[in-house]
């Protein structure tokens, strides 16, 4: 194919007295166009930068939507309106097999135009010459995948080898190209498929310089899980780099161990794939950019070629002597260029992500260590003895202060006593309002407790109800506290005036009322924050000024000066 190489430079050096030539004026062109295109290329790479999106018209045609593109020699490709075409009516159809699928290509074109008289008679057809290059495009479709490695961003990082293409598959083997040595790294194989029939397929690769658990072999082998679907699948295969520096690893497809089968039938026709990945003590991204900036130079210019931006690749079935499109998919080698204002969209994007992120990390911690410092409920727990033989209805004992053990502050006592017989089998002991139980004892008392949180202790007091003949009871007692506190979430403190912007004629009054939210205090300051604006007193009276105007009444918390509101009054005169 043409190249389309913009090296060197070369422009018109002009002086008085030069004749100038057509080919002067041609190299006028060539350098303005080379020096954009060499830019448009190095900056930008190739692909689609807006637009271009392919829609299916009816059954039998597409539009290919405006929009502009940059090919592999940095030229722009616009199409300033729809271009709508039916799919038998495009270049290159009916090449190849006509079941399956196209892929949509679009290049750069230009034709000469405007055929004029040429004035010096010289040679040509009639004497006549074209006056001007239209710059254009021209839509094509083809079976074939790129010819030439296509350009994209994952080109730069990772190393795409293809296993097998054909019969509506596609497998691929993707491996990072740059490997930190000793550590993890994944190998991934992207399986795409269009057909219909059930299909499953095997094979093994060879590593060099990795490692598969303790092998250094790897069996691959996928199995379609739902039959006449078709979609596309993804196998992550992890794997280990050898802990040296400054060496290739290899993934190598091993000799005659491909086995696929669709339906019925089988296939071994794969191709001797090898991924190859550079393993040193540099991270990924350093890597990266070492490599980039050592080979893009001959990267970028040994790929100036003709090659189309493939925009869709659309799927097709045959009825009779019409074409249907059954579906399409865009950009099928994802050609996009991630120009400044979309880089700048993605990048401010991703940064608000990762700080959203971050604070979630953040108060994840908190909680965290929030719930750490949290102490569980405490307790303590004892029984005070009381003597009761001597001890009437309506008589009151009291025990001394108990120290509960729980420190200072509030807590919550929980009472039950029970009539000691001294034998422990025999116990009852009776909680809450034990007067219900009256008859089935001969005994029966009410209990209470005084707490005095600030000396941490507390005393017992039992009340008798009913007493035929009981000497003692022992009354248990347990104290809880728990030390988890809150705070409560604090509101917002808020002035809202009403009326909102309100009219008033000349010097007429009108009060002004405030709510206030997030506090009680209710004592305000109201000014008019315009001069000769009118006044207000303390409750919010306004009276309007002899002129008419827009005039500020504001409003303050004494309390909280910077708590402030403010609104508008309209005043007019009279009509």
């Amino acid at each position: 194919m043409k190249n389309l190489k913009s090296f060197p430079f070369e422009r018109n050096r002009y002086f008085y007295g030069k004749l100038l030539s057509v080919e002067d004026f041609e190299t006028e062109q060539k350098y303005f166009n080379d020096k954009r295109r060499t830019i448009n290329r190095f900056l930008f790479g190739s692909g689609i930068v807006c637009g271009l999106n392919v829609v299916e018209v009816d059954d039998e045609s597409i539009s290919v939507e405006r929009g502009l593109a940059l090919d592999f020699a940095g030229r722009e490709i616009v199409l300033d309106e729809p271009a709508v075409r039916k799919i038998t009516e495009i270049e290159g159809y009916g090449n190849g097999q006509e079941e399956g699928y196209y892929y949509l290509c679009l290049e750069y074109q230009e034709e000469a135009t405007e055929l004029m008289h040429n004035v010096t008679g010289a040679a040509g057809r009639n004497s006549s010459e074209f006056n001007k290059y239209k710059e254009g495009y021209r839509l094509f479709v083809t079976q074939e995948e790129p010819e030439r490695e296509i350009y994209s961003p994952a080109r730069l990082y990772e190393e795409r080898r293809t296993v097998y293409q054909g019969q509506d598959l596609q497998i691929i083997q993707v491996l990072p190209k740059f490997l930190e040595m000793g550590k993890d790294t994944v190998l991934r194989v992207e399986i795409a498929y269009a057909g219909q029939q059930k299909f499953s397929f095997e094979y093994e690769l060879e590593l060099v310089f990795l490692t598969s658990g303790e092998s250094n072999k790897v069996h691959v082998v996928f199995q379609e899980n739902e039959p006449g679907k078709g979609g596309k699948y993804q196998l992550e295969i992890p794997l280990k780099t050898a802990c040296v520096s400054d060496v290739q690893a290899q993934v190598s497809m091993v000799r005659d161990s491909f086995r696929l089968q669709i339906g019925n039938r089988i296939y071994m026709d794969a191709k001797n794939c090898t991924n190859q990945a550079s393993i040193n003590n540099l991270d990924e991204y350093e890597a990266l950019q070492v490599q980039y900036y050592r080979t893009a130079m001959d990267y970028i210019v040994g790929n100036t070629f003709h090659q189309g931006i493939y925009l869709a690749k659309i799927y097709v079935v045959r009825a009779g002597n019409i074409c249907l499109i059954e579906r399409i998919e865009q950009l099928p080698f994802d050609q996009r260029i991630m120009h400044t204002e979309i880089s700048a969209a993605v990048l401010q994007k991703l940064v608000e992500d990762v700080r959203k992120l971050k604070e979630a990390k953040l108060q994840e911690k908190e909680d965290q260590k929030e719930k750490k410092e949290e102490k569980p409920l405490r307790a303590a727990y004892g029984e005070v003895l009381f003597d009761v033989g001597h001890m009437r209805p309506g008589e009151v004992l009291y025990s001394d202060e108990i120290v509960h053990g729980l420190g200072f502050g509030p807590v919550v006592i929980e009472l039950g006593y029970e009539i000691d017989h001294g034998f422990d089998s025999d116990a009852r002991i009776l909680f809450g309002d034990a007067s219900m139980f009256q008859g089935q004892d001969g005994f029966a008392a009410s209990l209470g407790a005084r707490l005095m949180p600030a000396e941490g202790r507390f005393e017992i007091g039992l009340k008798i109800v009913k007493n035929d003949g009981a000497r003692q009871v022992r009354v248990h007692w347990t104290a809880l506290r728990n030390e988890v506190r809150r705070p409560e979430p604090v509101k917002k403190k808020r002035i809202f005036i009403q009326p909102d912007n309100p009219n008033v004629f000349v010097g007429d009054s009108l009060v002004f009322t405030a709510t206030l939210e997030g506090f009680t205090d209710d004592r305000l300051k109201w000014s008019v924050k315009d001069r000769d604006g009118g006044v207000i007193d303390k409750t919010g009276k306004y009276t309007a000024p002899e002129t008419e105007g827009i005039y500020q009444i504001a409003v303050s918390s004494v309390a909280y000066p910077e708590v402030q509101a403010s609104t508008f009054v309209i005043v007019r005169e009279r009509e």
